[in-house]
Parts: structure tokens; sequence; C-alpha cells
């Protein structure tokens, strides 16, 4: 008695074993909406080009930030000419220091120009990123939406298959015809065929996602629901977060830029002087002396009215392109909105008059059936009845969450991507 109930311990203890493997394998088989997302900030291409531009720009700053550099200059007259200038008897050697001074306050607005093109990287950083997590986020629900289809066509062949089995059993009694038996054999081989099809689906979607990271895909399956969407923002809501759209932000940062790039070219208008002071020697009469000196360009026009013309201009085209975009998007998002609401009545149509309709058509046809009141043509489509229903229900959720997404990417909401993390 006591070896059987060891027996039966060990017994148990490698069942739980065994559990616990097939858990761990399940777990690194299966892949996260949060894991996904992981996997493409981490190793997308476009966001590794980042850190190494964020260097260049500094590099930019600094150069930006050099002052003139002073000049030594040396010069000898009055040699090598005729009577006392023979030799270097009357040679005058001067040596002198110079240094350019600029005026404007063109350093400081040269490194504010660099300041405004590191915010501009910044803010397109944010914008790929955010772009990058749409995107993945996009690609899983599309893996997740294949693995919903598959898994109700599985459901559907098992019922057809059942229903082929029922047929044929009544087929040798003699209460069917051949060509029900041939109709729903049809059906059944053209189900496992259309399987094929959904199965090669879910592969290249798979492949699909795992390309945001650039890796083979190492899931089988994604986890995840489309049952339940995150909680959606009134219009007012998204009307007002257009002035914080990503592209909008974008162009805003274009127009600071213009700005700063303006306030420079303005300033080099403004001429710079030179400031030089040196010693002079006289060999002749072994005399020295204190050399000073200024100069500046004479600018009886301003040199750079070109440029500074210019540079207004694209303020101005900038701003107009702002006001456009702005437009835009409220327009695209109202249109977007008005879509996700028309998705979400008809959801509720599906869910409660519908897919209820349609499961108790099935329930009558089969008594019909089994009482010889309907034949196999109409018990079909009684089923196809219910599963047309379902796959709207899974069509149109994944509309909503790509409709969603595309909110996000416009107004910078990251909706999706924060309820993955909750």
């Amino acid at each position: 008695m006591h070896i059987i109930t060891a027996l039966l311990g060990r017994a148990t203890l490698c069942h739980l074993f065994v559990l616990l493997l097939c858990s761990e394998a399940l777990a690194n088989e299966s892949l996260t909406l949060t894991d996904a997302l992981q996997k493409s900030i981490t190793y997308h291409p476009t966001l590794k080009r980042y850190p190494y531009e964020a260097r260049m720009l500094d590099a930019r700053l600094l150069q930006a930030s050099i002052r003139p550099t002073p000049r030594l200059g040396v010069k000898l007259e009055n040699v090598l000419g005729t009577g006392e200038s023979q030799g270097l008897k009357s040679a005058d050697l001067t040596l002198s220091l110079s240094q350019v001074i600029e005026l404007g306050d063109k350093r400081s607005l040269r490194m504010a120009l660099q300041q405004q093109k590191q915010q501009q990287s910044t803010s397109k950083y944010q914008s790929d990123r955010l772009s990058i997590l749409t995107d993945t986020a996009r690609k899983f629900y599309q893996v997740l939406y294949q693995q919903q289809l598959l898994t109700w066509h599985q459901k559907r062949e098992s019922d057809i298959q059942r229903l082929f089995n029922v047929v044929k059993t009544r087929a040798k009694a003699g209460a069917v015809l051949k060509a029900d038996i041939s109709r729903v054999s049809y059906r059944l081989a053209e189900l496992k065929l259309r399987k094929i099809h959904l199965q090669s689906e879910l592969k290249a979607a798979r492949f699909s996602l795992s390309q945001m990271w650039l890796s083979e895909p190492d899931f089988e399956r994604v986890l995840g629901d489309t049952s339940k969407l995150p909680t959606i923002p009134s219009d007012t809501v998204w009307y007002q977060a257009v002035n914080r759209a990503p592209d909008f932000v974008l162009l805003e940062q274009q127009v600071k830029i213009q700005q700063a790039r303006l306030a420079v070219e303005q300033a080099n208008n403004v001429a710079n002087i030179t400031l030089e002071g040196g010693v002079k020697h006289n060999a002749r009469n072994n005399d020295s002396g204190v050399v000073l000196g200024f100069s500046m360009p004479l600018t009886w026009q301003k040199p750079n009215r070109g440029n500074i013309a210019l540079a207004q201009e694209k303020i101005g085209q900038l701003s107009e392109e702002q006001a456009l975009l702005r437009q835009s998007l409220r327009n695209q998002l109202a249109s977007l909105y008005a879509h996700m609401q028309a998705n979400e009545t008809i959801e509720q149509t599906l869910q409660q008059q519908l897919l209820p309709q349609a499961e108790q058509l099935l329930r009558h046809s089969e008594s019909s059936y089994q009482n010889g009141q309907i034949s196999v043509l109409q018990l079909l489509e009684a089923q196809e009845s219910l599963f047309d229903a379902q796959k709207q229900l899974l069509v149109v959720r994944l509309a909503q969450y790509h409709t969603l997404l595309t909110m996000q990417r416009l107004t910078g909401k990251s909706l999706v991507a924060d309820a993955a993390n909750e």
C-alpha cells in the first residue's frame, strides 16, 4: 500500500512538472501587444539612427559656438631694394595681432538656430516612435484577427463535418438524396481549401509583425482581446488634440527654425569690426613703436537682404501650411470619429439582434431538418447566416481598432499602447 502511494505521489509530481514545462513553452510561443511594442522600440532601424543624429547636432551646436580666432601678422618692409633700402639695413618689421569682433549677437543666434534643430529632431523622434508603435499595433491586431478568423473557420468546418456525418447516416436509411451528400461534401472540401489560405495568411501576418523588429517570428500566436476597446475620448477632445498632433508640431518646429534662421540673416547685416595691435621696429634708426588698427566693411546697402526676404517668405508659407494642416486634421478626425460611431452601432446590432436571431434560426432549422421539413440546402443556409454574422463581428472589431490607431497616429494620443500596459 505504501509503495502504491509513493508511486502515485511520484506520478503526480511528474505530471505537475510536465504541466509546468508545457506552460513555460506556451508562454515562450505567445506574444502580447506590450512585448511587440517593446521589441519594435528597441530594434526598429528607424529609431536606431537617432543617437547618431543627436551627436551630429551636438557637434553642429559646438561649431556654432566657436568665436573667430585671433590672427597673427608679420610684415617686413623696405628690404632688398636699392640705395638705402639695400639688404635689411632699412627694414621695417611689424608684428601684429588682430581679432574680428562679431557684432549683432551673431554667436548666440547661431547657437539658437542649432538648438531649434535639436528640438525638431526630438519632435521627429517622437513622431517616428508613435508611427512605429501604431504600425506595430496595427500588425499585431491583424495577426490576432487572422487567428480568430482561423478559429472561427475551424469551428465552421467542424459543424459542416458533423452535418456531413448526419447526412451520410440518413442517406443509408434512404432519407436523403445523393445530391444532398454531394452538396455537403463539396462545401466541406471548399472549407478545407479555404483553411489552407487562412493558415497562409496567418503566417504572412506573423512575418509582417516580426519585421517591425527585423526578426523572424519567434512566437506561434499573439494574446489579445478585440471585444473591448480602450476608453474613447469625446469628439471635442479629439478636436482640441489637433494643436499637439505630431505632424502639426513638426511643422511648428519648422516655423521656429525659419524664425531663428531669419534672426541669423538679419544679424549678418551688421558688419563685424577688426581690431589690430602690434609693434613696429625700424632697423635704420633702431626705433620701435606701437601699431594700432581698426577696420570694418563699408555696407552702403544691406548685403544680406536677399536671404532675409527668402526667410520671411518661408515663414509665411509655413504659417499658411499650418492653417491648412490644422483644418485637414480636424476633417480627418471628424470623419474617423463618425466612422467609429457607425461601427459601434453595427457591432451592437450584430451582438443584440443578428447573432441571437441567427442562432435561433439555426436551432429551428436543425429541428426542422430532423423532422424532414426542410432540405439540406436550407440548413446550410441557416448555418451560413450564423457564420456570416460571426465573421462580420470579427471584421467590425478589427475595423474599430484600425480606425482608433489611425486617430492615435494623427493626434499623438497613445490610447491602444497605453491600454496594453494596463
